[in-house]
Formats: C-alpha cells, sequence, structure tokens
C-alpha cells in the first residue's frame, strides 16, 4: 500500500524501513504496508492486519484506502520460477500521522519528497517488489511521465507482467 500525504500542495510518501534482521531485503526501503496473503485470509483482511502490525493504522483511517489495481511479474531465483501479484492500495493519511510499527519487522518510517522517492526508488536501498508498487503510483499521479521518462513503455509492461499459466 503506498501511504501518503499532501503538504503545502506537494505529494509526500511514507515509506518503511525493513529491520535489520530481516531475512530477505534487511534495512531497505518498503512500503508503508506490505504483506503476504496468507490462508484463510483475503486482500481487504490481510491489508488491515498488515497495516495493524507494520504501521499502527487504525481501521478509521484504513478504512479511506483505495484498490488502485495491481502490478505482476514473475521472479525467477534458485528455486525456480514464481508468477506473483500484488494487489496495489493508494491511503491518504492525516497529515498529522506518524506511522508506529508494532511487530518489530520495520526499523522506522520516513516521509519522503517525491524528488527523494523517484532518487531511492530505482536503487537497490529499496525493496524490489515493493518499488514496482511505487512506481505504479508515481506514473498514475503524472508524476512519472511518457516524454520525461526513457523506456516508459517497458517500465509499463515490467508492472504488468503476462503470466503464461
Amino acid at each position: 500500500m503506498n501511504g501518503f500525504v499532501r503538504k503545502d500542495g506537494q505529494l509526500m510518501m511514507w515509506v518503511g524501513k525493513r529491520a535489520p534482521n530481516k531475512a530477505k531485503y534487511p534495512g531497505c526501503y518498503d512500503n508503508i504496508v506490505a504483506g503476504g496473503i496468507s490462508t484463510g485470509y483475503g486482500v481487504w483482511d490481510t491489508l488491515l492486519k498488515e497495516a495493524e502490525e507494520e504501521a499502527s493504522i487504525p481501521a478509521e483511517i484504513m478504512s479511506l484506502a483505495k484498490p488502485v489495481g495491481s502490478i505482476s511479474y514473475t521472479i525467477v531465483n534458485e528455486y525456480g520460477t514464481s508468477p506473483e501479484v500484488e494487489f496495489v492500495y493508494d491511503l491518504e493519511l492525516p497529515l498529522d500521522f506518524v506511522p508506529k510499527n508494532a511487530d518489530g519487522e520495520v526499523a522506522g518510517f520516513e516521509l519522503m519528497t517525491i524528488d527523494q522517492l523517484k532518487e531511492v526508488v530505482v536503487t537497490d536501498k529499496f525493496k524490489t517488489n515493493c518499488a514496482g508498487v511505487v512506481i505504479d503510483f508515481l506514473i498514475r499521479h503524472g508524476l512519472v511521465k511518457p516524454d520525461d521518462t526513457p523506456h516508459y513503455v517497458e517500465i509499463l509492461n515490467l508492472l504488468h507482467t503476462k503470466h503464461p499459466f
């Protein structure tokens, strides 16, 4: 989920920094809320659970989260090939809201300007699959544009990989 605010007419985004003891992507930037869907949970139930655990976002604020689509990609590693789909939500947070981690999986949060976000999201300092969720946000909000972005169509295609099965 993308958690953002509007400050002085400008969009800014809250990003988490993963705890250093995480097995994957320790210390990397991450979405304010993210997590895999466990057996018995739906997309919305998972989002609510993760929002509470990872960022202490209360249900009344979460009720404003909007489903805005999905991204899809394929992971290929030593374990094989895995098609992945991430359901994407946007949540405009109150300007005075500050996320706080409750489960120890997030070391902290940073409120980034769009320029800061654009700079870090394309580096190995950002969790790869979560970077796609942020890039999707930037495109949908007109902050990454076809005339200003080399390989724009390729980026769109990479965010929406067709799975052959």
